[in-house]
């Protein structure tokens, strides 16, 4: 659907998505000089959950409307922003969400949810496996509602080829900046960044690296998991290193960030900038796109535990 006018107005929020993309690429001075250029992609400026979980859940409920609406009800496992995502365009269509999470999910996840009016479950699993995964589906049948299942569906990866890679590459050539020496980005459901891979790579050749950043082993980042967790789409591009950084120096990178250039970011969005720094010394000098998956504001008061402020 298109706006119904000029000046970002529109007459729904089901109209957003995909209207107000593409999201802001900005140059990150602090973390620039005349041998690198550190352009950050700012998720948090999509609408629902403030992250770029919006894309694939807007993706994922467009290619199953019919079916969603007339089945009026929509189950998924989630631990953060898919599920807040979920809920809020389930609102905007009149569809009830349940939202199963692990029982270490953040409490902001539960408190989000509960505002958003949906039915939450706190499941006995640490963490979303496909144990998880499979009982969530057959809930789903078993109750007549949709199960979208992020980390299975290709239109999680879809959006972010046709939509996140594409919008970089464009505004990166808009500056004569495309193509980047390489993109660091998180991995999760790793959506977006086999996605961007395979964008760039297919454009570009192996000239772009990719770059993907984990939590250390034994820690736990909000939005990004380690490898051995077996993301679909993740082994199936080329991510040519990965970064492991812990909490805290993704703690540390949201406040350099914030003092340095104003923005306040996400931890996951801290690791990437950590990784950057990292990787930077090894590829030289170049155009470097950083993903940044969400702001800060869910993670206050994690960040305050973790770095004296006073």
């Amino acid at each position: 659907m298109a706006g119904l006018s000029r000046g970002n107005v529109y007459r729904s929020v089901l109209e957003l998505l995909p209207n107000i993309w593409p999201t802001p690429l900005v140059m990150l001075k602090t973390l620039s000089d005349r041998s690198f250029e550190a352009w950050a992609k700012l998720e948090c400026f999509n609408p629902f959950s403030h992250s770029i979980k919006d894309r694939p859940v807007w993706n994922m409920i467009v290619k199953a409307i019919k079916e969603c609406i007339e089945c009026g009800k929509l189950y998924e496992a989630t631990s953060g922003n898919v599920g807040i995502a979920m809920a809020a365009i389930s609102n905007a269509l009149g569809v009830k969400f349940r939202a199963y999470l692990p029982r270490k999910s953040p409490r902001y996840t539960r408190v989000l949810l509960k505002i958003l009016g949906a039915e939450v479950v706190v499941t006995n699993k640490d963490t979303i496996d496909q144990e998880l995964i499979e009982y969530v589906k057959n809930e789903a049948i078993r109750n007549g509602a949709l199960n979208l299942n992020q980390f299975e569906n290709d239109n999680n990866f879809e959006v972010h080829y046709l939509y996140t890679a594409r919008e970089i590459d464009e505004q990166l050539a808009s500056i004569n900046r495309s193509p980047p020496r390489a993109l660091i980005a998180g991995i999760g459901t790793s959506g977006h960044i086999a996605a961007i891979s395979k964008y760039f790579k297919e454009r570009y050749g192996d000239g772009v690296k990719v770059i993907g950043v984990t939590p250390m082993m034994g820690e736990s980042i909000p939005g990004i998991k380690r490898v051995e967790t077996r993301p679909k789409w993740f082994f199936k591009e080329r991510v040519d290193k990965v970064i492991e950084v812990s909490l805290r120096e993704a703690a540390e990178e949201v406040v350099n960030v914030a003092r340095g250039e104003g923005l306040l970011i996400g931890l996951s969005s801290g690791a990437v900038v950590k990784a950057y720094k990292v990787v930077r010394e090894e590829l030289g000098e170049g155009v470097y796109t950083l993903i940044f998956p969400d702001d800060i504001f869910k993670y206050v008061e994690v960040i305050s535990e973790l770095i004296k402020l006073d």
